[in-house]
């Protein structure tokens, strides 16, 4: 790559900033005829080239007034409340970091068209951003307002820590900037990384893959196109690194609105986007018109496979962001409620997808349906979200869920007033298991939410007094559906009717007291039968075959606890 760069710079009040940069002077030229026709106050061509020493000159080689100030939209900072710590180049380069870089300069990168990943691996891109207007300090003095606050430290030098970790970062970028890198031409991420390894660079390989992978990328100049280009180098998923290095990219990129309309297609409300996030985040989305379906053809077993944690967590993170804005979910008053189908994606037999965070989001978005605020909006939100949730194993999920996170630790007793009452009616599971489940589904329902009350954070006599009830229905219907007569079916013989209820005790199905207690007699009272070893294998002529069945007769109810 050559040593000279040209600069086509905007002038914006007093100050001259960056607009794109170019190899080649002609283009550059170009370029700056073309913004001129816009209106902007005045366009420059500069060309910067590094001397021998080491020194950079800038000379100016065209320079001409405009009709006016541009039209561009003016690029601000956005809110955001939390920050990591960033104390050196590579805490910037860290997902947390690059996530909050996203949210905070949002505006910027959406107008660009570029990521996180683009600019800090790449230094044309890095030095365009530190250079426009005050977008740069101010990022870093909020951050570092927020560090300040986090750490009880001073704000001052939060902000010199900061500094000094982007000065670290574009002094790396900046050295490696004319390096000659591979190209991504039918070349995979681990090919491109196995050759820059074999160049033995001072430089870290996954650094300069990443800065090659940039290069590539910042031409491209529409997301989606993006993630095409991402997804054609991805080459072999076994590939740690080179995964990692994808899932990072891919991570960047959807965590843009633009992005994830473009990949998406337009929703006809803002409960139907929250849907399809969910979706794509699990691996199974299905855009709307005008979505990019070839992509999520791509995407969609990527996410399902768990092969992108990190794009994941980055979706997941938005949805909870979504949940908790003060959005509407539909968009006209009689429409269909869309929260039943975030509902029913996010609430599962295993629990709340990602956890806590999650969980207060749901609260918080219960808490604005009932538009109540202060102290009891979050058990205000649990209660209303409780109400829609249906049979009641879902609701004990959610309440189980809540206990766990911690979040109305004021109001302990108002939630085990709800998880009892979804516990109430256990008649033969029909409002507790969906009804449509098979008797043997109903009982592993039943049998898993005690195992996760168990290992929930509840007191040890919640957990009892809940237990009881669970266990309790699942015995009783042990008994209204006669499960264990039609397993003890008369006309089969002995052998395998012991055999199908010992195999029954240890199904997972049961619950360790009454519903256990009642099969185990069962098998108990044939064990204590006269000569029972005789009668279990009396249709068995041939003594070696005799002895081996009731070996292994015996070994299966030590297996199963007899």
């Amino acid at each position: 790559m050559s040593d000279t760069t040209f600069e086509v710079l905007v002038q914006r009040g007093d100050r001259w900033i960056i607009h794109s940069t170019f190899d080649v002077e002609k283009e550059a030229v170009s370029e700056a005829e073309k913004v001129l026709k816009t209106k902007v106050s005045a366009v420059r061509v500069v060309r910067n080239w590094e001397r021998g020493d080491g020194r950079h000159i800038e000379k100016v080689l065209l320079e001409k007034e405009g009709a006016g100030d541009s039209e561009e939209e003016d690029v601000r900072v956005s809110s955001i409340d939390e920050a990591p710590l960033c104390e050196t180049d590579n805490d910037l380069l860290q997902k947390e970091s690059r996530a909050t870089i996203n949210r905070l300069l949002r505006k910027y990168f959406e107008q660009e068209i570029l990521t996180p990943c683009e600019v800090m691996y790449n230094y044309q891109n890095l030095r365009k951003l530190m250079f426009h207007d005050t977008l740069m300090p101010t990022a870093v003095d909020k951050v570092a307002g927020l560090h300040a606050k986090a750490t009880d430290g001073d704000h001052i030098e939060a902000m010199n820590n900061l500094h000094g970790a982007i000065e670290q970062l574009s002094a790396r970028a900046r050295e490696v900037e004319k390096v000659d890198l591979p190209a991504f031409e039918d070349a995979t991420i681990s090919e491109v990384r196995d050759e820059i390894r074999r160049l033995n660079l001072a430089e870290d390989t996954d650094f300069l893959t990443m800065v090659a992978l940039t290069r590539v990328l910042s031409s491209t100049r529409n997301w989606v196109g993006k993630l095409d280009l991402a997804l054609k180098v991805k080459g072999d998923e076994k590939d740690e690194a080179a995964r990692k290095m994808l899932d990072d990219v891919i991570a960047d990129i959807l965590g843009s609105p633009v992005a994830l309309k473009d990949l998406l297609g337009s929703s006809r409300s803002f409960g139907e986007a929250v849907t399809l996030h969910i979706d794509l985040a699990l691996g199974r989305a299905k855009g709307n018109r005008g979505a990019a379906d070839d992509i999520l053809e791509l995407l969609n077993p990527l996410f399902g496979s768990g092969l992108l944690t990190t794009s994941q967590e980055t979706m997941f993170d938005y949805i909870v962001r979504e949940l908790r804005s003060a959005n509407s979910l539909t968009r006209h008053e009689g429409d269909p409620d869309p929260l039943v189908g975030i509902l029913d994606r996010l609430i599962t037999e295993q629990g709340v997808i990602y956890g806590t965070p999650m969980v207060e989001a749901i609260a918080e978005r219960g808490a604005r349906l009932r538009n109540v605020g202060g102290p009891r909006a979050l058990i205000e939100g649990v209660e209303e979200i409780n109400g829609r949730l249906i049979p009641n194993y879902r609701k004990l999920t959610w309440l189980i869920a809540v206990a766990n996170s911690g979040i109305v630790e004021d109001f302990g007793d108002e939630l085990l007033v709800m998880m009892l009452d979804a516990v109430k009616d256990m008649r033969a599971l029909r409002a507790f298991c969906d009804p449509e489940s098979k008797p043997r589904d109903k009982m592993a329902t039943v049998k898993h939410m005690n195992d996760m009350l168990s290992t929930s954070n509840l007191p040890d006599d919640q957990k009892s007094q809940i237990g009881e009830k669970l266990d309790d229905g699942l015995a009783e219907y042990l008994v209204r559906e006669k499960v264990i007569e039609r397993i003890d079916n008369p006309s089969l013989h002995l052998r395998k009717r012991a055999y199908m209820l010992v195999q029954f005790c240890s199904s997972g199905v049961l619950i360790e007291g009454k519903s256990a207690a009642m099969a185990r007699k069962r098998v108990v009272g044939y064990l204590k039968q006269p000569n029972f070893t005789d009668k279990l294998v009396d249709d068995i002529s041939d003594m070696t075959a005799k002895e081996g069945t009731i070996r292994d007769f015996y070994a299966l109810l030590q297996r199963s606890g007899f």
